[in-house]
């Protein structure tokens, strides 16, 4: 079941991103959303921080694309493999998510922040 996930987030949740569907991009996560991310110092939480985060994102780079790459799935959790490209960008990400309720609920995300 967590595979089916993990494929329509790659693509509806991929698409969600690049066209700026914010409102279709936060149903994939749980209201009380666990995040952790270079982007923030600690523990985030809510659906909404996810959002937000990602928005301003592609905000800064206007012109921004996400695709996944590949995924690994075992239980309850996913590492999914991304790629972020754009002006200036070409940036390889992952996420280790884990999936309640059909929903994200914890994401551990990795990036190499000056490579952005």
């Amino acid at each position: 079941m967590i595979k089916e996930h993990v494929e329509r987030y790659a693509t509806e949740g991929g698409r969600a991103i690049n066209e700026g569907d914010w409102e279709a991009y936060g149903d994939f996560f749980s209201e009380d959303l666990v995040m952790r991310t270079p982007a923030i110092p600690g523990i985030s939480r809510g659906r909404e921080a996810r959002v937000s985060l990602v928005q301003g994102m592609m905000a800064a780079v206007p012109d921004g694309h996400v695709e996944m790459v590949r995924s690994i799935v075992q239980g309850d959790r996913a590492c999914l493999e991304w790629h972020w490209t754009g002006t200036n960008v070409d940036v390889p990400y992952c996420m280790v998510v884990r999936f309640e309720d059909g929903r994200i609920a914890e994401i551990n995300e990795y990036y190499d922040q000056l490579g952005m």
